[in-house]
């Protein structure tokens, strides 16, 4: 039927190109940005994913970027450490060479001078970023030293949203060469800590990552701390009963819930609940820590097996061999107190009275200057060994710095992927859609072109 007032056809046709123009619209849009869910509304889950993941991947690049700048410096020190070194071998063979009869020792300080010149310009100039680590002013007015810097190398997003920054520290304070400061430095108090052996899960007692109490094997030690606190630790199938889900496969992280909730749970006379704890290192060892530092009340511990009793067997767990009394362990924490706020080769020597700086041969003569000047020598010796050390130290940073900028790349481009899975568009097969709907909309203008001139048709009978 043909109506004047209603034009169904046309009405049909008008919906379909306008259903046909949306999908165009969607798929021109996905083919200029390249992506299929550029907003919200597209896909509100995949979109919320890729925004928090490009959020991570900007801090990333923070971090690389903070790991290129803490590696720039590392080198720069480590290069200015080598520079020195080489300086301190040519001072030694020269003071060496002083102790031969006959040497003008005025004219081998000469030249001592200029080695000691040259150190000291050589630690003045390594500076990257405006840091210099070898030649520093840790006095107290000056607050921009710091004894430890901190490389920012990570970052962690924890399920509640916090963000938690990893950092590689660079003991400034051990590898400074030069510090103007005279006074002393304060140091801070340690806490006491003992270690085991070996790696929990590598003991017989978790052999398989797990240990078995459900017959007579047992955990038992007495743990004494420096305020007299002491109490005796005992883990079998009585004392886990009701804190482990399967005594058969015993976990590491129930056999420490097990160990903390003893300590906690002490009430002697002295008890050590608050005091000390049980964790895992990062080598996987069984380790005790006082919550307290110094060398005074809490900072130290000892632990040793104690004797199974009931007809139980001692297990090792990296304190000895299972035997009772075996293999005692004590540790101590350091008190607060302060260390010369000198460098390796400022400081003054108290058997020759020179600093690796100030080292003056031009008056040493007679037996009483051969001693000297050998004590001296041995005082060279052992600044090469420090700075070698300090070079150790700046190799093991730098190895890790490179390591973690490594792992950080990575695991960008691995983010960049996972962005890519959510939201880019297949342009190969958006452009074959893209054409498909355009001979569609054509096809639909036509269709409506010919809807609409049916009207036409009927006034045609009219005339």
């Amino acid at each position: 039927m043909t109506s004047l007032l209603t034009n169904s056809a046309a009405m049909t046709a008008l919906t379909t190109l306008k259903g046909i123009n949306a999908q165009l619209d969607m798929t021109s849009n996905r083919v200029s940005t390249g992506q299929r869910v550029s907003a919200a509304s597209d896909n509100a889950a995949y979109w919320s994913i890729a925004t928090t993941v490009r959020t991570d991947n900007a801090s990333l690049g923070a971090v690389k970027d903070s790991l290129g700048l803490g590696s720039s410096a590392v080198d720069t020190a480590y290069n200015g450490l080598n520079s020195v070194l080489s300086d301190l071998q040519n001072m030694r063979a020269k003071l060496q060479t002083a102790l031969q009869p006959g040497v003008d020792r005025a004219k081998v300080q000469t030249e001592l001078v200029a080695i000691q010149s040259k150190m000291k310009a050589t630690a003045d100039s390594s500076i990257s970023s405006g840091q210099n680590w070898l030649s520093v002013d840790s006095s107290a007015t000056n607050t921009a030293y710091q004894a430890t810097q901190s490389v920012v190398a990570g970052f962690s997003r924890a399920a509640s949203g916090s963000i938690t920054f990893s950092t590689i520290a660079v003991q400034v304070g051990q590898i400074k060469l030069y510090d103007t400061n005279a006074t002393s430095v304060n140091t801070p108090a340690t806490a006491g800590q003992v270690f085991g052996t070996t790696s929990l899960t590598g003991t017989a007692g978790f052999t398989g990552g797990t240990a078995n109490f459900s017959g007579t094997n047992e955990v038992k030690f007495d743990l004494t701390l420096g305020d007299g606190s002491a109490a005796t630790i005992t883990l079998n199938n009585t004392t886990l009963s009701s804190a482990v889900g399967n005594l058969a496969a015993v976990t590491t992280t129930e056999f420490l819930d097990a160990i903390n909730n003893q300590i906690a749970a002490d009430t002697t006379t002295t008890p050590l609940a608050g005091k000390v704890s049980a964790s895992l290192d990062s080598s996987g060892r069984l380790t005790f820590k006082t919550t307290a530092t110094g060398s005074g009340t809490n900072a130290s511990i000892t632990i040793q097996n104690a004797t199974a009793t009931g007809g139980y067997t001692l297990v090792d767990v990296g304190f000895g061999t299972g035997t009772a009394g075996t293999d005692a362990r004590t540790g101590s924490g350091s008190a607060a107190g302060t260390t010369a706020g000198r460098g390796i080769l400022d400081t003054v020597d108290g058997t020759t009275t020179f600093s690796v700086n100030t080292i003056d041969i031009s008056t040493l003569v007679g037996t009483a200057g051969d001693t000297t000047l050998k004590n001296i020598i041995t005082q060279v010796d052992k600044a090469i060994a420090s700075v070698t050390n300090a070079g150790t130290k700046l190799g093991a940073n730098k190895t890790q710095i490179d390591g973690q900028k490594t792992f950080v790349d990575t695991l960008m481009k691995a983010n960049d992927r996972t962005i890519g899975t959510l939201v880019d568009a297949d342009i190969e097969e958006e452009s074959t859609k893209l054409k498909a709907l355009q001979t569609q909309q054509q096809l639909a203008v036509q269709a409506l072109s010919i809807a609409n001139s049916a009207s036409q048709t009927v006034l045609s009978l009219f005339r």
